[in-house]
């Protein structure tokens, strides 16, 4: 399924397999397999106009879309002529899409391994949402990041400001060691990094507390794209081609969507206070979907699974 730029909307709320660019039927494939910062990937490669060719950007994504059981598949006539696989590193090694994916490269392929931007240390009582169902405007629901503490609440059956009340008393009770769960982070990146010819750890250490770089623990800011897409364009280039000048020029001019996805998870409290996130402010508001909701706003709602 071709994916165009001229709808930012719609890039940022359904990333999926795409060919990107690539005009001439000479053009050969790049392709690219990850998780949903894969898509935002390929969204700034393919801005690169100083390349040793005319290139295809293919993305192949390694998990399911709503209401799939399978990932997407990559066309065969896209897998033709391969000069390069940028490759997301991930934990499970038996990835059924990864597995399926491989054989079907052309022997003696280049690779570029890259990891994926993840912290879970902003969102402690993450979970599994239990409630809702998928709509035609919401895919992954209307509420798709469970939180543990405020499904005891709302089963408790309260509501309103006594709700976020009993909220922000009982996660306090809950909550976990944050430096310890920052620790694992950090410790997680840096396993990712070994994996990878390109790294990010010391990207994300030196902004994530200035900067919102993570909406959610896996969706991140246009920032953080920008910085991968810069970082793998020079580790491509010597199969590419092109300047680390006229890449920084190209990307930049890619900017503009944002982030993401349609959401930000909004932060508590005590977790910004902890992790010295300097970018927090109790009136901050978080983009969800068409709404724009502060943390107490946000959790008031989550728990009455409220609709708008």
């Amino acid at each position: 399924m071709a994916m165009t730029d001229n709808d930012v909307g719609s890039l940022r709320t359904r990333p999926r397999a795409a060919d990107s660019g690539g005009n001439s039927p000479h053009a050969r494939t790049v392709l690219l397999y990850g998780n949903c910062q894969t898509p935002f990937l390929a969204h700034m490669l393919r801005a690169l106009d100083d390349l040793n060719g005319d290139y295809r950007f293919v993305v192949a994504l390694n998990h399911a879309q709503p209401g799939a059981l399978h990932a997407p598949q990559v066309a065969d006539h896209l897998l033709q002529d391969v000069v390069l696989a940028i490759w997301q590193h991930e934990d499970d090694p038996h990835n059924p899409a990864a597995l399926a994916l491989r054989p079907r490269l052309p022997p003696g392929c280049p690779v570029i391994r890259f990891p994926s931007f993840l912290m879970l240390s902003q969102w402690p009582f993450e979970c599994v949402e239990p409630r809702g169902q998928a709509e035609p405007d919401y895919p992954w629901k209307r509420y798709p990041h469970g939180d543990s503490v405020g499904l005891q609440i709302a089963q408790a059956g309260l509501s309103g400001p006594l709700a976020v009340a009993a909220y922000l008393d009982q996660s306090m009770r809950e909550m976990p060691d944050l430096q310890e769960r920052l620790q694992r982070d950090v410790d997680r990146m840096r396993r990712y990094d070994s994996h990878c010819d390109v790294k990010l750890t010391d990207f994300v250490l030196d902004n994530y507390r200035k900067q919102h770089l993570f909406w959610t623990y896996c969706h991140v800011s246009e920032t953080c794209i920008q910085e991968l897409a810069l970082r793998v364009a020079a580790a491509a280039r010597p199969l590419l081609g092109g300047t680390q000048a006229r890449a920084a020029e190209c990307i930049e001019a890619m900017m503009g969507f944002g982030g993401i996805g349609g959401l930000q998870v909004p932060i508590h409290p005590v977790v910004a206070a902890t992790l010295g996130l300097e970018f927090w402010e109790a009136e901050r508001t978080y983009l969800w979907y068409s709404q724009q909701w502060n943390f107490y706003d946000y959790i008031q709602r989550y728990i009455g699974y409220e609709r708008w």
